[in-house]
């Protein structure tokens, strides 16, 4: 009877200690859940929002990090571009400020002064002959 009891005490020794190591790992994962809440409680995403990222809304993208005049910008919120995605935009030297084509609204002084190119001397168009004349009626 001895050694029948000892046998089935041996049996429950591997289950005992799976048991033991379970507790003490589900313990721990607790333990970290609760450091990773008060972590993100205390920097979370708005804290990320709020550093210096330069992060702007813009209507109908959405959220964009960086300067989104730069025609190198990846128009996302998570990179800033393909050649500086982490460091600021002034001072990159890939930066690339948007070309804007000036529109003039002065008036040109003499007509040699206009851009417009002078009409040709002779006119591309065909001339009429005698016989297609119209008669108002």
């Amino acid at each position: 009877m001895l050694i029948v009891l000892l046998i089935f005490g041996l049996s429950l020794v591997p289950a005992l200690i799976s048991a033991w190591i379970s507790l003490r790992a589900q313990d721990r994962v607790q333990a970290e859940f609760g450091r990773a809440i008060e972590v993100a409680s205390q920097r979370g995403l708005k804290a990320a929002i709020q550093r210096d990222r330069d992060l702007n809304y813009i209507e109908g993208l959405g959220y964009v990090i960086g300067d989104f005049s730069c025609q190198m910008n990846a128009r996302s919120p998570y990179l800033r571009c393909a050649m500086n995605p982490c460091g600021p935009c002034e001072g990159c030297q890939f930066y690339e400020p948007p070309v804007i084509k000036e529109v003039v609204m002065a008036v040109p002084e003499t007509a040699s002064a206009c851009p417009i190119p002078p009409m040709p001397a002779t006119c591309p168009l065909p001339a009429f002959s005698a016989a297609t004349t119209f008669s108002a009626s």
